[in-house]
């Protein structure tokens, strides 16, 4: 795009930062009025209740009839599904006894769907690990994205629910199923609820199978994401594989689905019930994680301090990032380092944060993951990156606008250099079959 109107500004990065500001400031006055609507939704649900005749004394069937003719009457007043109607109300009696996180979105610090997953979050936990959780989420909701949030939620519920998720998952798991729902233009969603680590595995060999195919045919036309799909779509209906001639595919044998599963090592013993993490999901529950170590192929030792003599510097010796040290970042980072992505480390680049060429050194310092598309925005235009000896990364926007990115797991120079002791529990990270 050329430059909109050259006699604006002398400076186009000083133009650029003041265009910027003005969305944030539109986007903030934007927030304050979803939250203000939350707020009259819930009175208006109560004025509903009323006219209804609904009291204190009336029956829940009564209060259900009366809420169902509120959402409808939202829904066609604001001319939207009943369904979306239905969780603004939703969001609007969550709010109500959760304050503190509608205020933030008045405020601006956080965005609806930020506030949307607080409230999940908080569904179900009793009031005092609920205001510790909405306390948490807060402090650093307005640095994160909603994933980046919702992954952080994921694990602090976790860890303050009553309930042992050993329990919870079971129950969970019992309501697994297929979920067929239409969508526009001849199209159809089907959906898969069902356990986690199932879910991961079955990604992870679709993405394989994919890319073998794509190996095998060069001349394949399909996105990955189609040759994904296809792949899916043609194993449930005959249990066989077609490339994109409709020739059959053979050798599926060889993919192998692999899961990535820390695992607090007190937990693999037995002598605790620790919830363990699947890369990419967040906390699953001791049993779950015990099974999928006991089929495990082999494992990467890491402990939460690295072992003694670990190779986390290469200096100007190597360029490519070794096995040994390449396996520690992916634990470290978690996923790509941009701002706001959410791509998992396993399907992205190692990057010199300060190039090779300029000399940079190949050392867990000076390396992080991106995906392809944010390592070629760093290569290609004038976003810059610099990286702290702690893994923080500071990106410096065309405008001027610094944003950080924190390490999923950090380890500082301290726990770098220091032997593990008897209090620091190891973790497995696990490489295997599902």
């Amino acid at each position: 795009m050329t430059n909109p109107d050259p006699g604006l500004a002398a400076d186009p990065a000083t133009a650029l930062r003041a265009d910027v500001d003005a969305i944030v400031a539109l986007e903030r006055g934007i927030r304050a009025a979803q939250a203000e609507q939350l707020r009259l939704i819930h009175r208006a649900h109560g004025w509903a209740h009323a006219v209804e005749g609904v009291h204190e004394g009336s029956s829940s069937e009564e209060r259900v009839h009366a809420t169902r003719a509120f959402v409808a009457e939202l829904a066609t007043a604001l001319i939207v599904p009943e369904g979306t109607a239905g969780a603004l109300v939703g969001d609007a009696g969550v709010g109500h006894r959760h304050p503190t996180t509608v205020q933030a979105l008045a405020r601006g610090s956080i965005g609806l769907p930020q506030a949307r997953s607080i409230f999940d979050a908080l569904i179900g936990l009793p009031a005092t690990a609920a205001a510790v959780l909405e306390a948490a989420a807060l402090e650093h909701a307005p640095r994160q994205t909603n994933a980046a949030l919702r992954r952080r939620l994921r694990a602090l519920r976790e860890r303050l629910h009553p309930e042992p998720l050993e329990v919870r998952h079971r129950a969970a798991a019992a309501e697994r199923r297929v979920v067929l729902e239409a969508a526009p233009d001849g199209m159809a969603w089907l959906s898969l609820y069902l356990q986690a680590e199932r879910a991961h595995a079955i990604k992870h060999r679709l993405d394989s199978l994919a890319g073998t195919t794509a190996t095998a045919a060069g001349d394949d036309p399909r996105t990955q994401a189609q040759r994904v799909l296809d792949a899916a779509a043609e194993l449930l209906l005959s249990g066989a594989r077609t490339d994109h001639d409709g020739r059959r595919v053979t050798g599926d044998d060889a993919i192998v689905p692999r899961v990535l599963v820390t695992v607090p090592v007190l937990t693999l013993l037995g002598h605790t019930d620790e919830p363990a993490e699947l890369d990419g999901y967040g906390p699953i529950d001791a049993d779950t994680a015990r099974r999928l170590a006991a089929h495990a192929p082999s494992f990467q030792r890491i402990l939460t301090h690295p072992e003694t003599g670990a190779s986390l510097s290469y200096g100007r010796t190597r360029y490519r990032v070794p096995a040994d040290l390449a396996g520690y970042l992916r634990v470290r980072d978690g996923g790509c380092r941009f701002p706001g992505c959410g791509r998992r480390a396993t399907g992205c680049d190692l990057d010199h944060s300060l190039d090779w060429g300029r000399d940079g050194q190949t050392r867990h310092d000076n390396l992080a993951h991106l995906c392809r598309k944010h390592h070629r925005l760093k290569h290609t235009t004038r976003w810059q990156m610099t990286q702290e000896p702690d893994g923080t990364i500071r990106w410096t926007s065309p405008a001027g606008h610094d944003h950080h990115t924190h390490p999923e797991n950090p380890f500082t120079e301290e726990t770098l250099t220091s032997a593990p002791s008897a209090r620091d529990p190891a973790i497995e990270r696990d490489e295997h079959a599902a």
